[in-house]
């Protein structure tokens, strides 16, 4: 299955996004009317239709082939879909989407790869790029239990050039000498605030590194070319649109990256809506928090919004992932393996505050929590602002990963005016190569509140899908749709199956990827469902 926005690249898939405008009446002229379909509508009352007129890239008539005789003229195009099914486009509201495309040049290895495997990977890239001394070498994305890695594994293949591997989270990183030489850390560097060096039992760096210790590596990486940003976004943009997602949300918002899609845009070759979120208390950057947001605080410095384009986003920080060392997820309960009950990246009161701050300014806070105690301290800081500020912004629960039962009430959308974020669709089903021992050190609790999708839906929670892709090794979202219904990794049933209580029926996983998406970016008026005056934004599916 393909699609595009506006020029349609494959015959299975249609759409249009134009500048919005008053709804066109039925009784003008259809430039294209669509019949014989299975029209998926998700629109509540309707759901389901024949056909549909579109002019001017919206919708004009939703219904029967007999509702389209009075759009369609003389040069209205008429498309029979011979009974395929359509629906909206889908929506990632969680995709680092640049991030991604830009690492895809690196080198790239599955989850699954031993160390010698990466250390081959590694020689063929610097001999099929005719690498020079100093040139940085970026990869991902492993899985191996970090304790096992070191330094030496990678001088020995790559001892002129600075190698930074990320692993299959993004936050923890493994690096050679060279990329700590660059980054002048040795046995004397202090840990950064919510970030960990791991070291030997001389104290000397071992080679991997944790959350905020990362950006003592990327601050002294050489930023990439305007020019390969804005062609990197391009081709990742084609990408998503051939499994069908025509709407991402996504962080890592810079002023490079906003150049490279308004450079699109103008260029009448953007084809998803954006929502982008700048990075807070990130692990990338080792600036205060008052630096960071002087960089996005006010409208000057974000710039203005577009018909495509939404900057008003912010993505912050408030763990790293479970881990029972030191720097792990915090949770309510202590780890199972240790006697820890996590670290945050930022305590309950300074994110408070921040999240005030943040919407006071109109900005809409994505909160990356992965434990258990981070998503309780994310929603008493929503009670918290909309006691102080009311309605608000529509801020964002990142992953929604670990809710406690007592927890579920508060995520109620009418109450919170929050949207719950669900990713990446491989901790709602078992997947031996992305898990590590998650399982094992969270306790046999870890099933009962592992991304509890159908009890959130249940609560009222408005609850949205999003690949966390370059976490995973591809965007598609049809896996994810499908593991929600079954809660069983796809094509792999012999990896078993997680809470079976909280499968999800197709129809409620639809709306999840569609109308729940375009709630989260705040443009359900505009799109994320077929109606008569939305934005023509629909897939047709085989």
């Amino acid at each position: 299955m393909t699609c595009s926005i506006r020029n349609c690249l494959l015959a299975l898939v249609m759409m249009t996004l134009l500048p919005a405008g008053l709804a066109q009446a039925a009784s003008q002229t259809a430039d294209t009317v669509y019949r014989n379909g299975f029209v998926y509508t998700v629109d509540g009352p309707l759901s389901r239709a024949q056909a549909f007129a579109v002019k001017d890239g919206k919708y004009i008539v939703v219904g029967t082939n007999d509702d389209m005789k009075a759009v369609t003229g003389d040069g209205t195009e008429v498309v029979d879909l011979k009974g395929r099914m359509v629906m909206p486009g889908l929506v990632d509201t969680h995709i680092h989407a640049l991030r991604g495309a830009l690492t895809a040049l690196g080198v790239l290895f599955p989850v699954s790869s031993s160390v010698e495997d990466i250390q081959t990977a590694i020689k063929k890239h610097i001999a099929d790029k005719k690498l020079k001394k100093g040139d940085w070498i970026e990869g991902s994305k492993w899985a191996m239990d970090y304790k096992t890695l070191n330094v030496a594994m990678l001088d020995k293949v790559a001892p002129d050039n600075p190698v930074f591997l990320h692993d299959w989270t993004n936050h923890l990183a493994w690096v050679n000498s060279a990329a700590l030489k660059a980054a002048g850390i040795d046995k004397d560097t202090p840990n950064p605030e919510a970030g960990v060096i791991d070291r030997d039992s001389n104290g000397n760096p071992t080679g991997t590194l944790h959350d905020k210790a990362l950006g003592l590596i990327t601050a002294v990486m050489p930023p990439p070319a305007p020019a390969e940003v804005e062609a990197r976004a391009t081709w990742i943009f084609d990408e998503l649109n051939k499994y069908g997602i025509t709407a991402i949300v996504t962080p890592q918002l810079d002023p490079i990256r906003i150049k490279a899609y308004r450079g699109l845009e103008s260029k009448d070759k953007l084809n998803v809506r954006i929502q982008g979120s700048w990075d807070f208390n990130t692990r990338y950057v080792t600036t205060t928090l008052e630096e960071q947001a002087e960089t996005f605080m006010t409208r000057d410095k974000r710039g203005p919004n577009s018909e495509l384009i939404n900057v008003d986003g912010v993505k912050v920080y408030m763990d790293g992932v479970p881990n029972d060392a030191e720097g792990g997820a915090p949770m309510i309960d202590k780890y199972e393996t240790a006697p820890t009950f996590g670290t945050p990246s930022i305590d309950e009161s300074t994110f408070a505050t921040w999240m005030l701050h943040f919407d006071t300014e109109g900005l809409k806070v994505m909160a990356h929590a992965t434990g258990s105690l981070s998503t309780r301290h994310f929603l008493n800081s929503i009670e918290a602002v909309r006691r102080a500020n009311g309605k608000g912004p529509r801020h964002h629960l990142a992953h929604s990963m670990l809710v406690y039962p007592d927890e579920l009430p508060r995520l109620d959308f009418e109450k919170s005016n929050m949207i719950s974020e669900v990713s990446p669709f491989n901790i709602w089903v078992p997947d031996p190569s992305a898990n590590y021992n998650w399982g094992e050190i969270i306790g046999e609790r870890f099933q009962q509140i592992q991304t509890p999708i159908k009890s959130m839906v249940d609560a009222g929670a408005v609850v949205t899908y999003g690949s966390d892709w370059d976490n995973v090794p591809d965007p598609n979202p049809w896996v994810g749709m499908e593991g929600m219904v079954t809660r069983q990794y796809p094509g792999h049933p012999d990896y078993g199956q997680w809470n079976p209580d909280e499968r999800i029926d197709v129809e409620t996983a639809i709306k999840i990827f569609t109308h729940n998406g375009a709630v989260a970016m705040e443009k359900e008026g505009e799109t994320g469902s077929i109606e008569v005056g939305k934005s023509a934004d629909f897939i047709v599916i085989n």
